[in-house]
């Protein structure tokens, strides 16, 4: 059966934020730290032929997918950039994952970051190195732990002695530097910094803002979490990765589905625009509704001439 409701603001959603053209390409749309304009320099918007008989009513095959993605991955940096490879961070989780091979498989140079904090586990660590190996990239390991506790100890007479949601404050900062370190290294490289969010986590704003929601592409932004994993399967992405519960990482312990209150199976569901419990579409709109300025450009007011 489906939810009109949910059905209605998918469509919302993603007229406001998410422009597919089926014809050509994902777009980036005018969310806080990715550009509003999927335009080159020449002012063109760059284009691939559409695939046969893809319609949104016959979408293409994941297998077909992955090839696109890489095509598409390739115009962005090619014709949209100007730039020459591609950086990105690899935790040991399943979309960064799937990113990881995704632009291996395009021959440029990749520079990959593992970015561990202090709260990260071994287990993450060491599945990061087996996705590197499974997708033929080398990668770089780099603590986080100092310039966080640096961060955090220059900043203790300025923070709220009791902020709301410590935790999150902590794992927040945490995510940010991580994007200073990737965007560092990428202008060095002239490369494009991939960003991992998937779709449920777009809808739900389950991202730092100006952490790992800060990206110059995200390819991953239309696919439900349940493709994410089978594009997994299909990429060689290693069964340890598959196996374990997803998480930011963000804190001991911490998985995304507790954090949300929503499993990712629901909110699959409810992307696709099926009914799911009340309590279900109850945390999926909180979790929407409070995330609208992650998926916009900091408002601008008019200008005096024009009041």
């Amino acid at each position: 059966q489906t939810n009109p409701a949910a059905t209605t603001l998918i469509q919302n959603n993603i007229n406001s934020s998410l422009l597919w053209d089926w014809n050509s390409a994902l777009t980036p749309w005018g969310r806080a730290g990715v550009g509003a304009a999927n335009k080159p320099r020449s002012g063109k918007t760059p284009t691939r032929k559409p695939f046969t008989n893809t319609t949104p009513e016959n979408p293409m095959n994941l297998t077909a997918y992955i090839d696109y993605l890489v095509a598409w991955l390739e115009d962005q940096r090619r014709d949209l950039y100007h730039l020459d490879g591609y950086t990105l961070g690899v935790s040991g989780g399943v979309d960064s994952a799937v990113c990881a091979h995704l632009v291996a498989r395009t021959g440029r140079p990749v520079h990959a970051l593992m970015l561990p904090a202090a709260v990260s586990s071994e287990a993450d660590l060491q599945d990061a190195e087996a996705v590197l190996q499974s997708a033929g990239l080398t990668g770089n390991i780099i603590s986080i732990a100092p310039l966080y506790d640096l961060a955090m100890q220059q900043l203790a007479p300025v923070l709220n002695p009791e902020p709301e949601r410590l935790n999150v404050l902590r794992g927040n900062l945490m995510a940010r530097l991580r994007m200073v370190l990737l965007y560092t290294t990428a202008q060095s490289h002239r490369a494009v910094v991939l960003g991992t969010d998937n779709a449920a986590e777009v809808h739900t704003g389950y991202f730092t803002k100006y952490g790992d929601g800060a990206a110059d592409v995200l390819p991953l932004a239309a696919l439900r979490k349940e493709q994410v994993y089978e594009m997994a399967r299909l990429l060689g992405v290693p069964q340890a990765v598959l196996n374990k519960a997803p998480s930011a990482g963000l804190w001991a312990g911490q998985t995304d589905e507790d954090e949300m209150g929503v499993r990712y199976s629901e909110l699959d569901a409810f992307l696709r625009g099926e009914a799911v419990s009340a309590q279900a579409e109850k945390q999926i709109a909180w979790w929407h509704e409070r995330s609208r300025h992650k998926r916009m450009l900091p408002p601008v007011p008019p200008a005096p001439e024009v009041l």
